[in-house]
């Protein structure tokens, strides 16, 4: 859980994450946009959709989320980035962006903003700082949106020597039905960080 300060941007507002103010706003989001399989690897039902009501206040793999909210309008929850420790020991960045909000830069700015924050400052997860020199992203391979926003980003595919590596995480939902999901992985090393 983000237990850090604030971070704010030219446009933005990014506030650590608290299930009590930004689990409404989030479950309507994924609710009302209309990717909520492209975003969660499983087909929308309330059921799946109830697994994200904690989301903000996650304990025990270091995660940090920040919640974004515009300068102008700090009541108006847009979306959220952060990331988490796998159990690999490597740290994934995550973001989420609501709909109307989504070609706006927005996006991109709050992602700039964190992965500087970690990889300069650092940031407190469970009151632990955090500061790490790479991050990895895994997005489903047919959501460009988020590819081309990796690669603004700095990312780049992880595509070893011997071949490309096409990652598949499966997801089982309620009805006990087994999804494949084909990933691709990518990877933002200190070293190529943009400012």
């Amino acid at each position: 859980m983000n237990t850090g300060r604030e971070i704010e941007t030219k446009r933005l507002k990014l506030l650590p994450g608290v299930n009590k103010r930004d689990s409404k706003p989030f479950l309507k989001m994924l609710r009302e946009d209309g990717n909520f399989q492209e975003f969660c690897g499983v087909e929308f039902s309330e059921r799946n959709l109830s697994k994200f009501a904690t989301y903000f206040e996650r304990t025990g793999h270091e995660e940090c989320i920040y919640s974004i909210f515009p300068k102008d309008s700090i009541e108006e929850f847009i979306g959220y980035v952060g990331f988490h420790r796998e159990l690999n020991g490597d740290y994934e960045i995550e973001f989420y962006i609501a709909k109307k909000y989504r070609r706006k830069g927005y996006c991109e700015e709050a992602c700039k903003a964190v992965i500087k924050q970690v990889f300069e400052e650092g940031v407190s997860t469970d009151h632990n700082q955090i500061t790490v020199d790479r991050l990895y992203a895994t997005t489903l391979i047919e959501n460009i949106p988020a590819i081309e926003l990796l690669n603004k980003l700095g990312f780049h595919r992880d595509d070893p020597k011997d071949g490309l590596i096409l990652v598949m995480q499966g997801f089982v939902d309620e009805d006990k039905e087994i999804y494949i999901c084909p990933v691709i992985k990518m990877i933002y090393e200190k070293e190529s960080m943009c400012t």
